[in-house]
Parts: structure tokens; sequence; C-alpha cells
């Protein structure tokens, strides 16, 4: 069995559910996924300024804002598949595949938020790319799953996408997952902003 087979497993059972709650869990798990990542990748970017002795601001608010961003942007982004549980098992983008590589890619990210003027050691650029190839290959693992399992299992009208083609309709939620992902990461930045400026 292939690695991608193992992780990005097929639902054993496909549940209707409400299409009402399943729309409400999935923009909520794909907003918090948006906001943890931003507000993660930002608070490394400045726990690395710190580290560098590049902080902006005093050292208090920079521990502040830094660990305190880090914790609220993890938190998010695992709190995420917990939020989809709103949502008909498999309805719209299948969140819990993405949170590791979204996550890993917080971390690839981290070095680009740092403050100007900190200097970035060898050890950190190198993390960043191992992250980033890794996010890179959970992706590649969750996009060959088929397009499917990428806007769901459960079509809007509640047939399985597996067994019923996709209509034009079913398109629009990918695309709303991605708006709310969008959505909460920009949020999430501008709450790292402000604690950072505070």
């Amino acid at each position: 069995m292939r690695w991608t087979d193992r992780l990005y497993r097929v639902p054993p059972v496909i549940a209707g559910g409400s299409i009402a709650s399943s729309w409400v869990g999935m923009l909520l798990a794909w907003a918090a996924a948006g906001f943890g990542a931003a507000a993660a990748a930002r608070s490394a970017g400045i726990l690395i300024s710190f580290d560098e002795g590049a902080c902006s601001t005093s050292d208090a608010v920079c521990q502040v804002s830094g660990w305190g961003g880090l914790l609220l942007g993890v938190v998010a982004l695992f709190g995420a598949p917990v939020l989809s549980l709103f949502a008909a098992r498999g309805f719209g983008p299948p969140v819990t595949w993405w949170v590791l590589a979204i996550g890993l890619g917080a971390i690839a990210a981290a070095p680009f938020s740092t403050a100007e003027g900190a200097l970035l050691s060898p050890l950190w650029l190198l993390l960043s790319g191992v992250a980033a190839v890794l996010a890179l290959l959970l992706a590649v693992g969750a996009v060959r799953r088929g397009w499917p399992a990428l806007v769901g299992w459960i079509r809007l009208d509640g047939l399985d996408a597996r067994e019923v083609p996709l209509r034009a309709v079913d398109r629009l939620v990918m695309v709303a997952a991605l708006a709310a992902a969008i959505a909460g990461a920009v949020f999430g930045g501008h709450v790292i902003r402000l604690l950072a400026d505070a």
C-alpha cells in the first residue's frame, strides 16, 4: 500500500447530513486553517527576529506576540478538523488532509515574516526548505486522490461524488473553501500585527 493510500484514506461511510450545517462546518474549518497558518508563520517570524536581536519593540511585547501568536496559530490549525465535524463526513475539501501540509507551509514561510534587519541563520533556512519540500509532497499526495476527493465525497445534492459525475455548481465548494481560507489568513495576519505593534 502506498503512503498516499495510508495517509489519505477514503471515508468508510458516506453520510449525507444537512447541507446547511455542511456549509457552516466547511467554511469555519477552512477559515480556521487559514488563520492558524498566517498567525503561526507571522509569529514564528517575530520569534526569529527576537532571537537575532532585531526586535522592533520591547522584549516583553515580542515574546508575548511571538509565543502567544504561535500558540494561537497552532491551536487554530489543529482545531480546524474539529470544526469540520460540523459538516457531513466528506462534504467539501477534506481539511483533515491539508492541515499538516498547511502547517509545514507556515514553517516554511516563517523566515519571510521576520522583522527588518534580522539576519537568518543557515539552520533556519535549512528548516524552512525541508518544511517546504514536505508540505509540497503532502499536497501532491492529496491532489493525487482525484477531483471527487478534493471537492468532497458528497455533492451539494447529497450524492456520492465517486459514483455520480460532478456538476459545474459543485466547483463552488472549492471556491468557497479557498475564499474562507484567504479571509482567515488575512485576519490572522492582522491580529498578530496588532499584537506586535501594541
